[in-house]
């Protein structure tokens, strides 16, 4: 399933992450000095997701080096992702609570961002705690299908 890359590919992904890294360094000044709420907000935005986008780079360049992913501890994994999955539900019970107390559409339609992102946590969570009860190579198969798109509707 996860195929090792040539040394030019692994280069250009360290590169790009490193590039990725710099963005955000690059990024923060400009969203730290932001007066305006909106340019903030997306600024921020842009700088979470390049952080992101930088995690992903990083992945691949360790499933590259160990082309099996390793154990975790279970116990632990369940534990930590129960509580976050209770706290995930209740975020999005608060957010869509909140919405309906919303007149102002635009303020609604922002809102509904936050829904849609907790709504996503809420979905991985839950996956990542099945897979967490199955064997190795499942995982192998659910980050394959996340980072793919395969088996996302």
């Amino acid at each position: 399933m996860w195929e090792k890359v040539d040394d030019r590919t692994l280069e250009v992904l360290k590169q790009q992450k490193a590039f990725e890294d710099e963005t955000v360094k690059k990024l923060s000044p400009l969203y730290n000095s932001a007066t305006n709420p909106f340019v903030r907000i997306f600024i921020h935005r842009i700088i979470l997701d390049t952080m992101k986008h930088s995690d992903i780079y990083q992945t691949l360049i360790e499933l590259n080096r160990r082309v099996a992913l390793g154990e975790i501890d279970r116990k632990k994994m369940t534990e930590e992702l129960t509580m976050h999955i209770k706290n995930e539900s209740k975020m999005l019970d608060r957010a869509k609570e909140i919405s309906r107390t919303l007149k102002d559409e635009n303020f609604r339609k922002i809102l509904e961002h936050i829904i849609d992102d907790e709504i996503q946590h809420h979905r991985i969570l839950q996956d990542i705690f099945e897979i967490i009860k199955k064997e190795g190579e499942d995982w192998n198969r659910y980050l394959y299908d996340m980072f793919t798109g395969a088996g996302i509707p």
